[in-house]
């Protein structure tokens, strides 16, 4: 009897080795991802990057075009075109499903819940979960990105005016804003804008590019009233001023506008949660009082 429990855990702890060296050994098959040319991972991309490579090399050859397309403009208005490709963010996705199914499945066998229903749904739910949260996380990222850009604009705008109305054409104005102005995502589109120039590009077909990559009406006023600007040939100084001022109005009627949202905001959390507090800690009062009262 022990030596057939012998045989049988090691017979267990060697199809388990086989399976563990046969997904090393398909690993090692999955081509390494070039990022000579692209920005850093943060740490979580990096911790997780093994299995993403192994999703993309997986499922990218099985995904249509069009929707490569549009999640490749929906990384450049977040400004990961140079982190993720498309393929690497639906790998992500693809592996952020299978390790959240995993997850929740090892919480039900934990918590040793009877049953089949309750493993087919962790499964279903965890993998909805983990393959909607990447997509999350990125229109988080790009709505953050853009609050920023709408708050730095203008300031980007004075500096622009100020060195072409000291005598700078456009690009060596944008090139001392690059410098002066705060860090952040207008400083990253403007050093490639920068970039497009020096390697040769038109300066308008550059500023189309980075109105397209960023997606945003300031952004596409501000570079069309510059293309149109320089085709005409009216002043840049005049046209820069006007465009900051309206830039900053924006800005304050935007707040404005948030700050007048507030309340109607906070009507809902004051609702559910503020105001039932208040009902039963008064409640339990006047029940206090009615007992001693004799009418309880």
């Amino acid at each position: 009897m022990i030596a057939l429990v012998i045989f049988i855990a090691l017979a267990a702890a060697g199809c388990i080795g086989l399976g563990f060296w046969s997904i090393y050994g398909f690993m090692r098959e999955v081509p390494q991802a070039d990022r000579n040319f692209q920005d850093p991972l943060s740490f979580g991309l990096r911790t997780l990057w093994p299995l993403v490579n192994l999703a993309t090399f997986v499922i990218a050859p099985s995904l249509p075009s069009h929707k490569l397309e549009v999640t490749y403009k929906q990384l450049q208005a977040a400004g990961l075109d140079f982190v993720l490709s498309p393929e690497q963010f639906y790998g992500l996705r693809a592996t952020g499903a299978a390790l959240v199914a995993l997850f929740l499945l090892v919480l039900v066998k934990l918590l040793d819940v009877p049953g089949f229903p309750p493993y087919l749904l962790a499964i279903g739910f965890g993998a909805l979960l983990g393959w909607w949260f990447p997509m999350l996380w990125l229109t988080e990222r790009r709505n953050k990105r853009r609050r920023q850009v709408i708050k730095d604009l203008p300031i980007y705008l004075d500096f622009i005016t100020m060195a072409v109305e000291a005598g700078l054409n456009i690009t060596g104005g944008i090139e001392q804003a690059t410098q002066k102005g705060p860090p952040g995502p207008m400083a990253q589109e403007f050093t490639r804008l920068l970039r497009d120039i020096r390697s040769g590009l038109p300066r308008a077909e550059a500023l189309r590019r980075m109105a397209d990559r960023m997606d945003m009406s300031q952004i596409s006023g501000f570079t069309g009233t510059l293309i149109q600007a320089d085709r005409v040939g009216a002043s840049l100084g005049a046209t820069l001023r006007a465009q900051a001022s309206q830039r900053r109005e924006e800005r304050f009627l935007r707040a404005e506008k948030l700050a007048l949202e507030a309340p109607v905001k906070m009507m809902l959390p004051l609702v559910l949660f503020f105001f039932p507090l208040i009902f039963l800690v008064l409640g339990y009062f006047i029940f206090l009082r009615m007992h001693q009262e004799g009418i309880f």
